[in-house]
Parts: C-alpha cells; sequence; structure tokens
C-alpha cells in the first residue's frame, strides 16, 4: 500500500556565520560536527543553506570541519552565493507519513556570532521576538 509522504524540517541550524568560501573546492558545506550532531545532520548530508545576509538559497551537502573548529565554509559552486561574513540557516527535510506527523518535532539549534551553540529550540512565531531572559533559560533546556 501506498503511503503519502510530508517533506517537513528536521533540523535547522539558524544563525551560522561564514567564516569562508572556496570555489576551488569541489563542493559542499563545511560545518563544525559539535553543530552537526547537535542537530542530527549526517556527514554529506543534503543540506539547503537560506543566506539571510543576501537572500539566496543555495542546496548541497554537508561535510565535517577538522576537530575543534568554528569553520562554517561555502565551497565550490555556493561559494558565488555564500561569502565571508554572511548569516545564514542551514535546514534539513525528512519525508513522514501522515500518522507520524503528530510526534514529529525537529531538532532546532540557535547559533551566537562565534558559531557556537546559543540555545536549543523551539522557534519563536514571528513577528514576536525571543526576550533575553528565555534565552539564558533556553541554554539549558532540552532538545524539543
Amino acid at each position: 500500500m501506498n503511503v503519502p509522504l510530508r517533506k517537513l524540517l528536521s533540523a535547522k541550524l539558524h544563525g551560522l556565520t561564514i567564516t569562508g568560501a572556496d570555489l576551488e573546492y569541489e563542493g559542499s558545506l563545511t560545518l563544525p560536527i559539535d553543530l552537526m550532531e547537535a542537530a542530527g545532520i549526517a556527514p554529506y548530508e543534503c543540506v539547503q543553506v537560506w543566506n539571510v545576509s543576501r537572500g539566496t538559497r543555495v542546496e548541497t551537502y554537508a561535510i565535517v570541519a577538522p576537530a575543534g573548529s568554528r569553520e562554517v565554509c561555502a565551497n565550490g559552486a555556493a561559494a558565488h552565493h555564500i561569502q565571508p561574513g554572511d548569516r545564514v540557516i542551514v535546514a534539513t527535510f525528512a519525508y513522514l507519513p501522515a500518522h507520524a506527523l503528530a510526534e514529529h518535532c525537529p531538532r532546532l539549534v540557535f547559533i551566537d556570532e562565534d558559531n557556537r551553540i546559543k540555545h536549543l529550540g523551539p522557534e519563536v512565531a514571528g513577528p514576536q521576538r525571543r526576550s533575553n531572559k528565555r534565552n539564558e533559560s533556553d541554554r539549558s533546556g532540552a532538545m524539543h
């Protein structure tokens, strides 16, 4: 029996700062392993990169930065659309059957200007804004 699937947000790294862009690399987006693990993004997984600074969107795949690195680097063709200093959102999606929608909860990781985890989900619906007090309590909060 064919079960219809719905495409839902699976993971999001929100607020990354691009540290490098390398046109000569074969392709991909370099990400720190701790950020990938927090979001549940696997090496070589397809990612969408939404450039908040430029308004562009690119689809590529994730590769792991060297251990201890805070580097977030756009590689290959993506470097035409993403430059050092740009702020980006990285997202992955999953296809789920309708019966799994109620239990689905994406892994949302909010990043500071140094590419470190600031807090973990949930999102605040716009046009509302997260207060600083909420940010402090979210840092130790469980993943939603």
